[in-house]
């Protein structure tokens, strides 16, 4: 297990990710930055990201900022 802390890493496309706000977990589809989404996002930051359910299923879209590894601990964000 590395240790490497960057300010303000957020998981990749193809990496699982903990999305806060829906409280689900899932794997990072694509990243987008809003002005290519066609949709009010109400997104914190200026990037979307698109997720699925690690077993399959409905995808959802998410503020990318706000993704967390799930293997991370309790740190500040």
């Amino acid at each position: 297990m590395n240790h490497m802390h960057h300010n303000h890493q957020v998981p990749a496309p193809g990496q699982v990710a903990y999305d806060p706000v829906s409280g689900r977990t899932g794997v990072v589809q694509a990243v987008h930055g809003v002005a290519e989404l066609l949709f009010d996002h109400r997104m914190t930051s200026d990037r979307v990201a698109s997720l699925r359910p690690e077993r399959g299923g409905v995808e959802w879209t998410a503020d990318a900022a706000a993704l967390r590894f799930p293997s991370g601990g309790k740190g500040a964000t």
